[in-house]
């Protein structure tokens, strides 16, 4: 068995925000060195999701470990599949552990969106004409490299499919900044950082959601800057150790992984691919929706949210109970292990059993993860 004893997050930056003079490797490094503060025993290995690779340097996993103060014969490595990345990291953990081959992993993901650097492709020189600067966050992470179509514009075609309104798009969005808000209310949570998470609203209200004007402009076109996630740098990491570690050191664990179960589609569906890796793990582990006590599903856009609720048919009452990537942020290989951060935050709070988290990714991805609380 694999449990989750510990974690961190930083709190999430907008873009330019608090977080915007810190690479990608100090975000990472500053929540591993917070677990490992309550933590005096050795690391095995360190995995990282992380999506903008471009001028972080290399192996960023191993900088982070480094400028931690772990011991500098830790592995460490960066996955990346897009969004899924922190989940993977997460998998990639468990299979480790359950194999024998490491006992205490770290794993979570990071991202800098603020520090995303501007690209040229002129290897070989100009020799003559204009020169155009590609945007990382596009090229790397919100422009599917198969079909050429930035995510927002895929998503529009689900929420057209699924025929989601823009009304409920707002509803979503106004839940999701209301319940974030919720989230810091809680006591006694691990994180990083002075304040709450920058992109959270205050003064949110479904007179100023209505009044935004749609990003895409086509008739029909119902998702707005609002009622999509927001580019944010942050951390989250969590500590995974197998049952052997747990009884030597009498450890308390969190929460219990049971297991993972992802999925692959047409790119253009990426948005509710996660509806069909939920299917494929609840039946991988024998679970129906209603042993499942909380829902988790990354918010890039409420009408992903709207879509996988739909398709599944759970309520919207037992998901994203402390809001999502709408209100807190998406720095997209990070906000996955945050889910997860936030589902055991949920379940401790309401002393509920287990919880599914679910993610979506670019290129037709979706990952989902069932866990178990460990109730005191």
């Amino acid at each position: 068995m694999v449990y989750i004893v510990d974690y961190s997050f930083t709190v999430f930056g907008r873009i330019g925000g608090i977080w915007a003079s810190y690479r990608a490797s100090d975000l990472a490094s500053m929540v591993i060195k917070d677990v490992i503060s309550r933590f005096a025993y050795p690391i095995d290995l360190v995995v990282l999701g992380n999506v903008i690779g471009a001028g972080n340097g290399q192996n960023l996993a191993r900088q982070a470990l480094i400028k931690a103060g772990l011991s500098i014969n830790t592995p460490a490595f960066v996955v990346n599949q897009v969004c899924i990345s922190p989940i993977k990291a997460l998998q990639t953990a468990f299979v480790n552990i359950i194999s024998g081959e490491y006992d205490v992993v770290l794993a979570g993901g990071v991202e800098s969106m603020t520090n995303a650097p501007f690209l040229v492709r002129s290897r070989m020189g100009n020799k003559y004409g204009d020169m155009v600067l590609e945007d990382s966050i596009n090229t790397d992470g919100l422009r599917c490299a198969i079909s050429s179509k930035l995510m927002i514009e895929l998503a529009e075609v689900i929420a057209k499919k699924y025929s989601i309104s823009r009304q409920e798009q707002d509803e979503i969005a106004f839940n999701s900044h209301k319940r974030a808000l919720d989230f810091w209310k809680n006591e006694n949570m691990n994180y990083v950082g002075n304040c709450r998470d920058e992109n959270i609203r205050e003064d949110i209200s479904r007179e100023k959601l209505a009044s935004l004007k749609t990003v895409v402009r086509v008739d029909g076109a119902t998702i707005t800057a609002g009622n999509a996630s927001s580019l944010a740098d942050g951390a989250a990491i969590l500590l995974l150790v197998s049952e052997k570690i747990l009884n030597k050191y009498n450890l308390k664990p969190l929460a219990r992984i049971i297991g993972f179960a992802e999925s692959f589609d047409l790119p253009e569906s990426f948005p509710i691919v996660p509806s069909i890796s939920t299917n494929t793990l609840l039946k991988k582990y024998c679970i129906s929706k209603e042993d499942v006590d909380l829902w988790e599903i990354n918010e890039a856009f409420a009408c992903v949210l709207a879509a996988n609720m739909k398709i599944l048919d759970i309520p919207y009452s037992r998901t994203n109970i402390f809001g999502g990537a709408i209100a807190f942020g998406h720095p997209i290989g990070a906000t996955g292990a945050r889910l997860v951060i936030n589902s055991i935050l949920g379940m401790k709070k309401f002393n509920y059993g287990k919880s599914v988290i679910m993610v979506c990714a670019g290129s037709g991805g979706g990952y989902s993860m069932l866990i178990e609380n460990i109730k005191d």
